[in-house]
């Protein structure tokens, strides 16, 4: 699981930018995880879940699902992890699905009955926090969330647990960890190794996306 806290500094490329350049890079070398990629679903299930969460969605998440509905993680697991180290994005529907469960179980210590949080957003929450949006998943449970929690870390991407919580920020934002995707995948499409296994994308024999020892 990860552990590790990774703040990248924020990043201007538009959404739409990172997500052609990511796409591009699957279709000629991960063409089992672009097949899995789903395009954009119906716009109410956006309005549905924001109206759910009570807050407004961030534009770059909105920009993105405007493009792509992410994956069938039920029944597509075997496409790999487009997000390190193996997270593949949600659906809008599954998304509210597992806020919805998830939900039911708030921190005592942060999310109040009147919809208002006393910790600031990039903070730990246990055992979740209602102003948590889950936009990936990964096969062994966990969740990487978008914190809608006021705060300068407004909007950031958490990593989510259900025996840790809510506990380390991986990216400032979904533009952010878009970009550090599309980053990776060009370098692999240069033949450009990063010095962190981690950072390393692996295509199995399948043609699905992996990272760095997550593949082994």
């Amino acid at each position: 699981m990860p552990g590790a806290r990774r703040r990248l500094a924020r990043v201007t490329e538009p959404v739409t930018q990172a997500w052609q350049r990511i796409t591009a890079v699957l279709r000629e070398h991960a063409p089992a995880t672009a097949h899995a990629i789903h395009p954009a679903g119906p716009a109410d299930n956006i309005r549905e879940l924001e109206r759910i969460v009570g807050r407004r969605l961030p534009a770059d998440l909105l920009t993105w699902w405007s493009v792509t509905d992410g994956v069938d993680d039920r029944r597509d697991y075997r496409a790999g992890s487009l997000i390190p180290t193996h997270f593949m994005p949600l659906s809008v529907t599954r998304a509210r699905e597992e806020y919805a469960g998830n939900a039911e179980y708030p921190d005592p210590g942060c999310c109040t009955a009147y919809g208002e949080h006393r910790k600031p957003a990039g903070e730990p929450a246990f055992p979740y926090c209602t102003a948590l949006v889950p936009v990936c998943r990964s096969i062994d449970g966990g969740l990487l969330c978008v914190d809608l929690r006021p705060g300068q870390d407004h909007g950031c991407v958490m990593t989510w647990y259900a025996s840790e919580g809510a506990y380390a920020v991986e990216w400032d934002d979904v533009t952010a960890m878009l970009a550090y995707v599309a980053e990776r995948l060009d370098d692999h499409a240069a033949g450009r190794v990063p010095d962190r296994p981690e950072s390393r994308v692996v295509i199995d024999n399948d043609g699905a996306l992996n990272w760095g020892m997550a593949a082994n």
